[in-house]
């Protein structure tokens, strides 16, 4: 009995093994963004104006946002939090929008609100021009390719690596990557070496949330050689990867 369980966990080991390292696809796709000496973008910057300072500090800024209706706009708000500004009146305070990326995670996207929340990002892109100045982010792959549609750039949000989860989701990733073909894929930091592994050609943005560390910089410095990386979001009020 024990030398059947010893051969089933055997077993066990080495399938996970061939799952956690085998390439599950090595599509390629256009990116979105290819400034290698200025990957460090701001993460959750959501007040343009009480941190102004940091706007001459980074390249690129993500900026959470919730489609709101009744108003026809996007709330720049993270959640349960109220919104000091639209997303319109959020880019007014950029003085060289133009010299800015924007990096917006789209938290409430859905079937009830797609078709008007697209066109009226791009109605604000218009306004300011800044179309190839951003790409949308979500986990609803088949959402966001309505506004591909509309020649937006677009980030597909992919689930944190689990021992077990994992090995369902990727082949759900993989046939969204495949159909849809996304600018990038985007995930934590610390799901870095699942994805790397199983879509090694493809374009990754990623967060190093609460990453505050002095040790934590050499860790962000070293995957952002990795030239698969294209965007680390960053807690650091410094561009440390340009100095």
């Amino acid at each position: 009995m024990i030398k059947i369980i010893k051969n089933i966990i055997s077993i066990f080991i080495i399938a996970y093994l061939l799952f956690y390292f085998i390439p599950f696809s090595f599509v390629k796709t256009t990116s979105f963004y290819n400034n290698h000496s200025e990957k460090l973008w701001k993460h959750r910057f959501l007040d343009p104006v009480k941190d102004s300072v940091l706007i001459k500090e980074f390249a690129g800024f993500e900026v959470d946002v919730f489609f709101n209706k009744s108003t026809n706009n996007f709330d720049v708000k993270h959640h349960g939090k109220e919104s000091n500004y639209s997303l319109t009146s959020y880019f007014q305070k950029f003085e060289n929008i133009k010299d800015k990326f924007f990096w917006i995670d789209f938290k409430n996207l859905n079937s009830e609100n797609y078709k008007e929340s697209s066109q009226k990002l791009l109605d604000i892109c218009n306004q300011y021009k800044i179309k190839d100045k951003l790409f949308i982010e979500s986990k609803n792959m088949m959402l966001l390719n309505s506004f591909q549609g509309l020649g937006f750039s677009v980030s597909y949000w992919v689930p944190n690596y689990h021992f077990f989860g994992s090995v369902i989701s990727s082949f759900k990733v993989r046939k969204n990557i495949i159909k849809y073909n996304p600018n990038a894929l985007s995930c934590d930091f610390h799901s870095l070496h699942f994805y790397n592994k199983k879509f090694p050609n493809y374009n990754i943005y990623c967060w190093a949330n609460q990453m505050s560390d002095e040790k934590d910089k050499t860790r962000i410095l070293k995957i952002s050689k990795n030239e698969n990386i294209k965007i680390i979001l960053t807690d650091f009020d410094e561009n440390f990867l340009r100095k």
